[in-house]
């Protein structure tokens, strides 16, 4: 299954709720691990990993712990998955020119590269800002109706499932 990483997942879930904090404001890692459901033991892993890209700044004593390292406007989902995962590349024949010997007659090649860069600019348009936002506007008011979400099983609605055209 072609999917985004549990540490991806956690990643984001932790910057988002560091890109909650007034700025500059620094959130004890129990208080992070709590209201962003990130076991502690992952929490350490990852927030290493986005300390070494320059997204976080941990301080330590009683009044320290994580913080965004610049505004949230500044921080796009690339940036948060970059740190994580390293580059993203749909196949290995996008590493580099030739790095599969098919590239130059494979089918697959170009729809490979197209998804890619929709993937990629999608993930850098995805300003960490504007998942705060949403954050806080789904803390007021929660989705009621999870039925228009692309969901690969359907969803039930009242005990049975959606039928796909109404997906």
């Amino acid at each position: 299954m072609f999917q985004i990483s549990r540490r991806v997942d956690y990643a984001v879930r932790i910057m988002i709720e560091l890109g909650m904090q007034p700025e500059g404001a620094y959130l004890s890692a129990r208080r992070v691990s709590s209201r962003t459901a990130v076991p502690k033991a992952f929490l350490h892993k990852i927030t290493a990993d986005l300390v070494r890209a320059g997204l976080i700044l941990t301080q330590t004593g009683p009044s320290g712990g994580l913080a965004l390292q610049k505004p949230s406007n500044q921080i796009n989902l690339l940036d948060v998955v970059e740190a994580i995962e390293g580059p993203v590349c749909l196949n290995i024949c996008l590493t580099r020119p030739q790095e599969c010997n098919r590239d130059r007659f494979c089918p697959g090649h170009e729809v490979w590269g197209r998804l890619q860069m929709m993937v990629v600019a999608e993930l850098r348009n995805s300003v960490l800002a504007d998942l705060v936002l949403e954050a806080r506007r789904l803390q007021k008011n929660p989705r009621t109706a999870l039925v228009d979400f692309p969901y690969i099983y359907a969803p039930k609605v009242n005990g049975s499932a959606v039928p796909k055209e109404h997906r």
